[in-house]
């Protein structure tokens, strides 16, 4: 059992809280803490310990009895000239061209001895007459290493050979051997036994890679190991797939470890399943803080790493108590290999996709598991030279998947825009072009998106570039079960349905699997990939989620999804809640526009509450545009302590209008047909900027803020009028609005307007500053205020049951104006008026009516 790595010896012993042993040296014979007691009696029956002739011996005779299955290799020499034998197991009467190759190797063998004694049971099993082991040997070449350290297993129980090397970390005297980045290790002639080992990776190239470890006396002292033999019953809690050191040991798909783990428990032999037992998350980077409360393994290069880093070997770690364990969580791999995996054709592993992008697939190539694994390893020695992509968002109906090769390549896809991305693609495949373009143009998609940004790919050298000699497939996947009328091109050409020149398409896991096989001498001469593929879907599913019916009646929501904006969140300022959407109505000349400032006392809303409140479908049939508009809410001026806090939204309604204005060439819009209405709040903001005097600044060197704040007619659903608590008492006794805005807190309105009014003398310049009706004089254009809930006659000086949205407020607004000649419309509930009845209606005829 693999307690601790060489690299963090106490680390490792402390975080798996195997209790007090003592670690054995990794550098010499003698122990890092001596043993303070006689060996312990024995209790249990002695177990074997295997001698090198049995050993040897024993190869020899599988040799022997079974010549047409085995073969026996030395594949190098360990201390005290010990071979590092290799067993190579297959069906000879069977060809190697469609099978799989399975290496089994024992790399941390010496004081963890079951590690071995299970590889040697699992070559009993494989030369047995079960079912499945003559099904492998047909399907498949299994490579067992079954001592990769015979000096450490048979004589020092050390983990280093004589050289001071260990071969599973990858260590020396020196530290970490291993030059990761160029796949050497340092001093190799002291590394017999890692020699070997690679010499068959590097020969074989095998699918997949697993390494035995398990227990021994490897936390034995010196003083302790008796006569150097375990007993019955020593065992280990036993793990499938992976090392507790280090978690980038086990299979990519954990359906593989779920696989082995199964068939162990179908024979009795639990498995611990690392973090997922422990309920653990990874450790990484930002995570280190949290220290202990993480998984203790860490991602490290071990020597196993070798086999996946050069040839996309997938590689699993097991910890052995029992053999037979062994032998049964290999049979369950062993399945894998025999099989068909999830969504493949093919028996196989599931180690043939080289490089992915957001599910899409470089894949090898090829009908035998030769001809893959030629492919996979090239593709994987390439994979990094190579820009994928696909046509974005994905659609329905549609999918894409691009592979630039070459820097000439790279540079085409990098184009800015569809249209130079067309013009491109027409330079590299001339005529066929129009069918990528008939493929782009009938789409949504407003882009290619590429992994690599753009400016990355213009800088692509010509020396990277690669090309395929054993040819190459992509994999596409298409959500439904029966997708009909398939058409996948490649490069504009319509492909035909083929294993080797053209595409399959099956269903698997979920997915139409979509496969495009590109043969090798087409392959050789192809920069770059444009896999476009179209289909009809099986079944009609609709994204997205609604709320219940009540809300969308009240908020009316499918009348806003009936009237998209032309522009939505379209920025006037830095922040975020600086937006507006925009509806350009259809016409050759200049249309008038209406100004939209939603409601929600400054503090809560947002711009979307407009369907609520106008028909902006109606508007724009009328030749109206529209704009609906967002600003900074109280809260955000608290935040940057503006005082009064209402500065911030009223000053954003100045703003806004003056933004839209400056948009006057460019949205078709009439600067002196401009209306603003509002509710609530918003109609108070909109009264605001009908009454205030223009806020332009004509010496400005901002070209927004040259634009006149100027309206043409204003309009108010329950606005205020007036924000002076003392004048607000007067009309209303029960008032108590306007505190928030001036920054007066407390949890309800009551709560705030108290000290609001206590305090009205000492910022009653501020007042005056933002209150609609302190700005109002002889010169001001229409107003219309409507209050529909008010079903009273208001009179001023009573309370009344909305003292925040009374029509009292219009009254007095209503009273001052017409005292001083100007224009306003009150309407409420049942107040038997004739004229505009709606804000809009107002709105409506005053734009028309002055074009």
């Amino acid at each position: 059992m693999i307690i601790c790595d060489s690299t963090e010896t106490t680390r490792f012993a402390r975080w798996l809280l195997l209790g007090s042993l003592c670690l054995a040296s990794c550098f010499t014979s003698s122990a890092t803490v001596q043993a303070q007691s006689k060996p312990k009696p024995q209790s249990h029956e002695p177990m074997h310990r295997l001698t090198w002739a049995e050993y040897e011996a024993t190869l020899r005779y599988w040799k022997k009895t079974h010549p047409s299955w085995v073969t026996l290799q030395s594949r190098g020499i360990s201390g005290q000239n010990m071979p590092v034998y290799l067993l190579k197991i297959t069906d000879s009467s069977v060809p190697d061209t469609d099978k799989q190759i399975c290496l089994v190797t024992t790399l941390h063998c010496g004081p963890e001895r079951s590690g071995s004694s299970g590889a040697l049971s699992l070559v009993d099993w494989m030369l047995s007459d079960d079912p499945l082991a003559a099904e492998t040997r047909r399907r498949q070449i299994v490579l067992i290493m079954p001592v990769v350290n015979p000096l450490a297993l048979f004589y020092t129980d050390l983990w280093r050979n004589e050289n001071g090397v260990e071969p599973y970390v990858g260590m020396d005297r020196d530290g970490k051997a291993w030059d990761v980045k160029n796949l050497t290790f340092r001093r190799p002639e002291e590394a017999p036994e890692v020699m070997a080992v690679l010499s068959v990776v590097d020969e074989y190239q095998p699918e997949v890679h697993v390494d035995l470890h398990g227990v021994g006396l490897q936390e034995y002292g010196p003083d302790e190991l008796g006569t150097r033999r375990m007993y019955q019953g020593q065992i280990m809690t036993e793990i499938t797939g992976s090392a507790y050191s280090n978690y980038a040991l086990r299979p990519w798909d954990w359906r593989v470890t779920e696989a082995m783990i199964e068939a162990g428990k179908a024979a009795g032999f639990p498995s611990d399943r690392f973090e997922a037992d422990a309920q653990r998350t990874f450790w990484g980077n930002e995570l280190a803080p949290l220290g202990k409360k993480l998984w203790h393994g860490m991602p490290k290069f071990y020597t196993q790493h070798y086999s996946y880093a050069k040839y996309h070997t997938m590689i699993a770690t097991q910890e052995v108590a029992w053999e037979q364990s062994i032998v049964e969580r290999t049979k369950g791999l062993f399945r894998i290999g025999n099989q068909v995996w999830n969504d493949e054709r093919q028996p196989s592993y599931p180690v043939n996709r080289m490089k992915h992008f957001v599910g899409h697939f470089v894949a090898a190539y090829g009908n035998t598991a030769s001809e893959r694994r030629k492919s996979r390893v090239e593709l994987w020695s390439k994979q990094s030279n190579l820009a994928l992509g696909f046509m974005y968002p994905q659609t329905i109906g549609r999918e894409s998947l691009v592979c630039a090769t070459t820097a000439a390549a790279k540079r085409a896809v990098a184009a800015n825009g569809l249209r130079e991305l067309q013009i491109n693609l027409h330079d590299l495949f001339g005529e066929n072009a129009k069918n990528i373009r008939k493929f782009i143009d009938a789409g949504p998609e407003l882009k290619l998106a590429m992994e690599i940004p753009s400016a990355r790919l213009m800088e692509a050298k010509e020396e990277d570039d690669v090309s395929f000699e054993n040819g190459v497939s992509f994999r596409l996947r298409l959500p439904y079960r029966k997708p009909t009328q398939l058409q996948v091109q490649l490069n504009g050409q319509i492909l035909k349905e083929s294993p080797t020149d053209g595409y399959e398409s099956w269903f698997a896991d979920g997915f139409t699997q979509v496969h495009v096989n590109v043969p090798p001498a087409k392959a050789r001469q192809t920069e770059l990939y444009f896999i476009t593929c179209s289909y009809t879907p099986d079944e009609v599913r609709r994204t997205g989620w609604m709320p219940p019916a009540a809300v969308q009646k009240q908020l009316a929501t499918a009348t806003a999804d009936a009237t998209p904006a032309n522009f939505t969140d379209l920025s006037y300022g830095e922040h975020f809640r600086q937006s507006m959407d925009v509806w350009l109505a259809d016409s050759k000349t200049p249309t008038p526009l209406v100004f939209y400032l939603h409601g929600g006392g400054w503090a809560a809303q947002d711009k979307s509450d407009i369907h609520q409140h106008l028909d902006v479908r109606k508007l724009l049939d009328a030749g109206i545009s529209v704009a609906s508009v967002n600003y900074r809410l109280l809260q955000d001026a608290n935040a940057a302590d503006v005082k009064p806090p209402v500065q911030w939204p009223l000053e954003d309604a100045a703003r806004a209008l003056q933004f839209v204005r400056s948009q006057a060439d460019r949205w078709n819009i009439d600067k002196k047909r401009i209306a603003a209405c509002g509710v609530s709040a918003g109609g108070c903001s909109s009264l605001w900027l009908a009454l205030h005097d223009d806020m332009a600044k004509p010496d400005s060197d901002d070209p927004i803020a040259r634009e006149s704040t100027r309206l043409i007619c204003a309009a108010g659903k329950a606005p205020q009028t007036s924000l002076d608590p003392r004048q607000l008492v007067e009309w209303i006794p029960n008032s108590e609005y306007g505190g928030r805005a001036f920054g007066f807190s407390g949890q309800s309105r009551p709560e705030s307007f108290a000290p609001f009014l206590a305090a009205r003398d000492s910022i009653l310049s501020q007042i005056q500053r933002f209150s609609p009706i302190e700005h109002a004089d002889k010169n001001d254009p229409p107003l219309f205020m409507e209050f529909p809930a008010q079903d009273e006659v208001p009179v001023a000086g009573e309370r009344q049951s909305d003292p925040t949205h009374s029509a009292v407020s219009g009254l007095m607004l209503q009273r001052k104006l017409e005292g001083l000649g100007g224009k306003v419309e009150l309407r409420y509930k049942s107040d038997g008026k004739t004229g505009s009845a709606t804000m809009q209606e107002f709105l409506m005829q005053q734009l028309q009516s002055n074009q």
